[in-house]
């Protein structure tokens, strides 16, 4: 059975090793390999750690399945392209769940989680990007209620590495009562 529970700082060093394998999971076609492979764990643990901190309506939730931690979601007010705040409306950053674990209720268990935090702290509006090439997460957010509202913008993952090319994402917007 799945668990969820507000993360600490005990916790980052399992949500950078879950956000790492994710991504090499997930991205293993989109992003180049040598870029994926260089994921560092000791800065995303560092990131993980200090997101643990922010308070309300910041929130970071972690899945426990028997004492262990299988998926995260983040979340909190949205930002706009240039990384400015906007306090009226909520964001999904990242929700991610083991490889092992897809596809056990994981992933729903921590975006209803995720939702009614920001819900609870007034944010009915909710956003969230996701790369445009990534199927299985689009299909989870429109089974959620999301819907692609036509804003994209392009991101240069690993834009150093060979091979590297910009990656779409598109925004998928949620309306909350």
């Amino acid at each position: 059975m799945v668990t969820i529970r507000t993360a600490t700082v005990d916790d980052a060093e399992h949500i950078a090793a879950i956000h790492n394998e994710t991504w090499q999971a997930v991205y293993a076609d989109v992003m180049p390999r040598q870029f994926l492979d260089g994921l560092d764990l000791v800065a995303r643990t560092n990131m993980w750690r200090r997101a643990a901190g922010f308070a309300p309506p910041f929130g970071l939730f972690i899945a426990d399945i028997d004492g262990d931690v299988t998926g995260f979601a983040s979340v909190g007010p949205f930002r706009d392209a240039d990384g400015n705040r906007d306090d009226s409306v909520g964001e999904v950053f990242a929700i991610y769940v083991a490889p092992g674990h897809w596809s056990t209720g994981t992933g729903l268990a921590l975006m209803r989680t995720g939702v009614d935090h920001l819900a609870g702290n007034g944010l009915t509006e909710i956003r969230l990007w996701v790369v445009t090439d990534n199927p299985r997460a689009r299909r989870f957010y429109e089974r959620f209620g999301f819907v692609a509202d036509g804003v994209q913008r392009v991101e240069d993952f690993g834009a150093d590495y060979p091979g590297a090319k910009p990656v779409d994402e598109m925004r998928y917007t949620l309306h909350v009562r």
